[in-house]
């Protein structure tokens, strides 16, 4: 037998492919990621400071039976549930860019375990593009949520969102923001698979939404759900 390209060495120490157990719980992982080969598909499980995930890259049993265990998708924040506070502030920074985008980013500090919000400077904004850099960040903290928005125009994602989106973040954008309520759509970003998060205040005035973590029937948007219900307190 050939020995192993160092190269594929390295692609493999980097995202490692796992078969699920059948018959105990998938071993422990640090920070990184790793495919999961289970008998009901394919998954990508990611654990950063702030992000632990599974989300499928196929839904569906496989046309072979394979001889493995079952996984189950979910999504949970180490902060908890996205801030509406920090949002809604968000919101409120970009209607003074009026009829401009504008941008801002939720920073999450390992040290303190929290979000906070920073709006991020223009090099370049008109009523449909943006261009920014983001603010200076302390050696524990990372950018968790990136926001953006449209302007006086829907909130939608447009091609050039899905070539800028890269990495691993939940994106959002906002859109209507020269009316009392805006639009929004938020998804959860890892490497080029993007998650729909369908829930949350700003698409729909109320609702019972699932805290992060419970297991949804798979088509019902597991993952949709993340935005969990706030009381209330937190709704219009």
């Amino acid at each position: 037998m050939g020995t192993m390209d160092p190269r594929d060495q390295a692609l493999l120490a980097a995202c490692p492919v796992i078969a699920a157990p059948r018959f105990g719980a998938l071993p422990d992982m640090g920070n990184g990621q790793r495919i999961i080969v289970a008998r009901n598909g394919w998954f990508v499980q990611t654990r950063l400071d702030w992000l632990d995930s599974i989300a499928a890259l196929g839904h569906g049993s496989l046309p072979m039976r394979l001889p493995y265990g079952e996984v189950a998708e979910y999504l949970r924040f180490s902060f908890g549930v996205l801030p509406i506070r920090l949002i809604e502030a968000f919101v409120v920074a970009s209607r003074e860019s009026l009829p401009n985008e504008a941008a801002g980013v939720l920073i999450y500090s390992r040290r303190t375990g929290q979000l906070r919000l920073a709006m991020c400077e223009p090099e370049q904004t008109s009523p449909v593009h943006i261009r920014y850099r983001r603010p200076a960040m302390a050696d524990d903290e990372t950018v968790a949520v990136d926001l953006h928005t449209h302007g006086r125009a829907p909130a939608f994602w447009s091609g050039e969102d899905d070539r800028e989106d890269q990495g691993i973040k939940v994106a959002g954008v906002f859109g209507l923001l020269d009316r009392p309520r805006p639009s929004a759509c938020f998804r959860l970003v890892i490497n080029g698979l993007y998650v729909p998060l369908n829930k949350h205040p700003w698409r729909e005035p109320q609702g019972e939404w699932q805290e992060q973590g419970v297991v949804a029937p798979r088509g019902e948007g597991w993952m949709q759900r993340v935005l969990w219900r706030w009381r209330d307190r937190h709704l219009p």
